[in-house]
């Protein structure tokens, strides 16, 4: 893996893994600071841009209201999304409110939404909430071949939630396809105390099913923002996050624009990657044309903020046409801004996979202290990472 750091510098070599330097340069961005806590930009009854029939029902009309039971309630949503179907799509308007599905101490899915096609859900002021009672994570909407769905302006929440036991709270959106299902979109939802906010669940068989994915909202007090493993193409994600253990992760993710702003404080559990870019090989999908963008302050709780992460045990694969952005506001966040390696039960010292053609740019506050590039796995494969001018004078000092 060769490193270009920039004309400014000469032909100074560096290594990287066991890498050598060349003489490109890339010009650093102009950038601004992280925005504030972003504000729904819808009211109630918008349906965040949508593009669907006109047709219009209220959840109410299908007995659909807050307080009442969870029964009642998921029977509302599936009585008013056949209604839809039988006219072609719609908007589903939510009314403000809670709606409370109860307590769940088994993994199934609350809301199924089977085969659902150009239909927006209004959820503007309207909070859906479960309570997970045992190790386990239901989904409150569970999209099973869908084409053309937008959820807009919905809030969800789990008093059950807790980051320090794996695996128990609720996924507020999940996904998964036997059959071409794209155009999911989600428009100013926020989440606070879940699991996460949105997760694909098929796999690398079953990847070439699904595409077209936009998540965009607030995401507070979780384990996972975003989970966009085996999409075919064409992921977007745009969070502003706050003590989330990893804001985005996605395996085989091909076509995708990841924007993160986030915010950490030290009680609140890490991981490895705020941001990690996984493949498991090439036989199951390798990374490819990415760009990610990370605005990070407050406290250090991650490892490392961009993780370019080759998983198990196959020997071919590769991560290549990344552009990576991380921009750290002030000195508290004093992780290591971009990761190279390669685990198989534990991090390997040698990997003969690839990351190529990979572009670094990035801004730190006065004082930071961690680290712009780690590699514990050195590459044996050929391959090129270009760090921009700003950066390349910061980590050479």
């Amino acid at each position: 893996m060769r490193i270009g750091t920039g004309y400014a510098r000469g032909r100074r070599r560096f290594l990287i893994g066991g890498a050598s330097a060349g003489a490109a340069c890339l010009w650093p961005l102009r950038l601004q600071d992280a925005p504030p806590r972003i504000r729904k930009r819808g009211k109630v009854g918008d349906t965040g841009g949508a593009a669907v029939p006109s047709n219009r029902v209220s959840l109410a009309d299908f007995g659909g209201v807050p307080g009442t039971g969870r029964t009642i309630l998921a029977g509302a949503f599936r009585r008013a999304l056949a209604a839809l179907e039988r006219r072609g799509g719609g908007i589903l308007f939510v009314p403000p409110g809670l709606y409370d599905f109860g307590s769940h101490a088994d993994p199934a899915y609350i809301i199924l939404c089977r085969n659902v096609r150009n239909v927006a859900i209004s959820a503007y002021g309207a909070t859906f909430m479960a309570t997970t009672s045992a190790r386990v994570v239901p989904n409150m909407f569970y999209f099973f071949n869908f084409s053309n769905v937008t959820i807009a302006g919905a809030s969800f929440m789990d008093p059950g939630f807790s980051p320090w036991l794996n695996w128990r709270g609720m996924y507020c959106v999940g996904i998964q396809a036997d059959q071409a299902s794209s155009g999911l979109r989600m428009v100013d939802c926020y989440a606070e105390s879940v699991v996460g906010l949105f997760a694909s669940n098929n796999n690398a068989s079953s990847q070439r099913h699904l595409s077209d994915i936009s998540v965009q909202g607030e995401v507070r007090h979780a384990y996972y923002g975003v989970g966009a493993s085996f999409i075919m193409k064409n992921v977007n994600v745009d969070l502003v996050c706050h003590n989330v253990r990893r804001a985005f992760i996605a395996c085989s993710l091909r076509k995708g624009d990841i924007a993160i702003t986030t915010s950490n404080s030290l009680n609140w559990p890490g991981s490895n990657g705020l941001v990690s870019l996984a493949t498991n090989g090439a036989s199951t999908g390798n990374v490819e044309n990415v760009r990610v963008r990370v605005d990070v302050s407050g406290d250090c709780i991650h490892s490392a903020y961009v993780h370019f992460y080759h998983q198990g045990a196959e020997a071919e694969g590769y991560i290549r046409d990344v552009d990576a952005t991380v921009n750290v506001i002030d000195s508290n966040s004093t992780g290591t801004l971009f990761l190279f390696d390669h685990e198989v039960d534990r991090v390997q010292r040698t990997t003969a996979r690839t990351w190529d053609r990979i572009s670094l740019h990035g801004k730190v506050a006065p004082g930071y202290t961690g680290k712009i590039i780690a590699n514990p796995s050195m590459t044996t494969s050929p391959g090129t990472v270009y760090v921009d001018c700003n950066l390349a004078s910061i980590w050479t000092r």
